[in-house]
């Protein structure tokens, strides 16, 4: 017993910290969505600070996989790399990514695959990204998600735009426009409008898309797009031949990218810049401009960088896949040891729970054993009294017929002296007639009434007998009686006895020749020297003797 209450401690224990385990796990997981969701409402306003935020959640999510919530994450924390124009970054991190999510989160592994073409675009590699492009957009298309699909055709159309192909590019971006002025979408707007102004056209159709665009960005708070959308306006101005206005929008361009470390776009606001000043004509700004954008076009893009990032992926794909044949042999070797522990574990049950079960089989057959023997003694103590019971109703019903007897007896003895009596009134009035009667009538009277008198002698001794049989038989009965009341009178005896067989006041008169008066008084005095209450029962008193 000691050992499964134990037993059943440690699997409280256990059970206790789990839950502790889990509800904490359960917590972090809520803050971590929660850093998720303050990180995607200030993404394009403040992308540095939805990075913190990002990198914040992450050290929250558990590293398993997979792991749909960390996937997320750190995707969020990808675009918001690609943002600042960290495309190295991005893309290392973005290869970390795939491990965590399941092959069957289609929409998340297409988002995947989206921003991964997004930023080999941004790496010059577009082959690479029209492939994983049209990846993402053939799942999106069979999953129904048109906003999706709509973000896929803007990132082609500006695949095609670095390769001049303005016309498809166009195609793109208004199919994209129509998809999110259809669903509201007007994030999706902006981007299609903006991306819109990027290539030479119709100066002026292109001028009011730039014009919707920085409302709805501003109206948004988004200064990312805010920053794109003047480096845009700057450059339809540009083509418009209106260098002041568009040296103006540059400025404000430059100081949204500025203020929120966008270096994608200042790398532009530099190349829009040098153009404008050179077609101004002071080409010492539109120099210095050159020179700045070459500096920062070399640290976000560089082909050799590409091929490192490439390679110490590859490098970091081959560890991972060591790793895990690695984990693999020693995950075997933990599950063997594991199986085995629990195999003793199991035995180990098995022998307590098998002690167990024979102790309280020992314990209930001894049980039953005492309840059978309980029983029996039972049944023998029932059958001993009924045994004892019956003999005492033989008993009874013995006592009860020798009185029967006794009273039968006596009464008949009573009717011997009633008819005793009226013998005696007979006598006296033969003796009154012989008294009338001569001398010859009188002899023959005489030996008439001599011979009545010998037919009734034999009465006497039958009575005499009766007597004596009636005192015998209660001679059980007076000397209980005696015992207890010793100073009882032989009268006072003999009235009890007449009593204890239930004879009447006027029976026992006959039997004592006394009157019924005289039998009452005698009563009264045997009731006194017995010592009995008013309301005992004299004759009951005496039946218990």
């Amino acid at each position: 017993m000691i050992t499964m209450k134990r037993l059943l401690l440690f699997f409280y224990l256990f059970c206790a910290t789990l839950l502790a385990a889990t509800r904490l796990q359960a917590e972090d997981m809520q803050r971590a969505d929660s850093l998720k969701k303050q990180a995607e409402a200030i993404l394009y306003s403040n992308p540095k600070q939805a990075l913190d935020l990002a990198y914040q959640a992450i050290q929250l999510c558990p590293d398993k996989k997979p792991n749909s919530q960390r996937a997320e994450i750190v995707m969020l924390y990808c675009h918001a790399e690609q943002l600042l124009g960290n495309f190295d970054l991005s893309i290392q991190h973005l290869y970390d990514v795939e491990p965590y999510i399941m092959p069957t989160e289609k929409r998340l592994h297409a988002r995947w695959l989206s921003l991964m073409g997004r930023v080999y675009g941004k790496l010059d590699d577009y082959k690479k990204a029209i492939e994983l492009n049209e990846q993402a957009t053939a799942v999106y298309q069979e999953l129904g998600d048109s906003l999706a699909v709509a973000g896929c055709y803007n990132d082609r159309g500006v695949i095609h735009n670095f390769w001049s192909e303005h016309e498809e590019a166009e195609c793109y971006f208004l199919m994209a426009l129509e998809i999110n002025r259809l669903k509201g979408n007007l994030r999706g707007i902006v981007a299609n409008l903006n991306n819109l102004c990027l290539y030479p056209g119709d100066t002026e159709a292109k001028l009011n898309y730039i014009q919707e665009a920085i409302t709805i960005n501003k109206h948004l708070n988004d200064k990312w797009s805010l920053g794109e959308n003047y480096n845009n306006l700057g450059k339809q101005l540009y083509f418009g031949g209106r260098y002041r206005e568009a040296l103006e929008a540059l400025e404000t361009a430059y100081e949204y990218a500025s203020e929120i470390g966008a270096r994608e776009l200042l790398c532009d606001n530099y190349e829009y810049h040098a153009r404008l000043y050179a077609k101004m004509g002071a080409y010492r700004q539109a120099y210095d401009n050159v020179l700045k954008m070459n500096d920062m076009r070399s640290k976000l893009q560089s082909s050799n960088r590409l091929r490192n990032i490439e390679q110490d992926i590859a490098y970091k794909q081959y560890q991972q896949q060591k790793f895990e044949a690695e984990q693999q042999q020693q995950a075997y070797k933990i599950k063997l040891l594991n199986r085995n522990l629990w195999i003793l574990v199991i035995l180990f049950v098995l022998v307590v729970a098998c002690g167990f079960y024979v102790n309280k089989l020992s314990k209930r057959r001894k049980d039953l054993e005492l309840m059978k023997a309980r029983y029996q003694l039972q049944c023998s103590e029932r059958e001993l009294d009924e045994l004892k019971l019956h003999q005492k109703q033989l008993e009874l019903q013995s006592v009860q017929d020798a009185l029967e007897a006794s009273r039968q007896e006596v009464t008949t003895f009573a009717v011997f002296l009633q008819s005793r009596d009226q013998l005696l009134d007979k006598i006296r009035e033969m003796i009154k007639e012989g008294y009338k009667m001569d001398a010859a009538s009188f002899v023959p009277h005489l030996k008439k009434l001599n011979a009545y008198i010998s037919q009734y002698q034999s009465g006497n001794t039958a009575n005499s007998t009766l007597m004596q049989n009636i005192e015998e038989k209660n001679q059980a009965f007076v000397q209980r009686l005696t015992e207890k009341h010793p100073d009882l009178t032989q009268g006072e005896i003999h009235l009890a006895t007449l009593l204890r067989v239930n004879l009447s006041t006027k029976e026992i008169a006959m039997i004592t020749g006394t009157t019924p008066k005289t039998v009452n008084m005698n009563r009264y005095r045997l009731r006194k020297a017995l010592d009995l209450e008013g309301e005992e029962d004299l004759v009951e008193y005496l039946s218990h003797f």
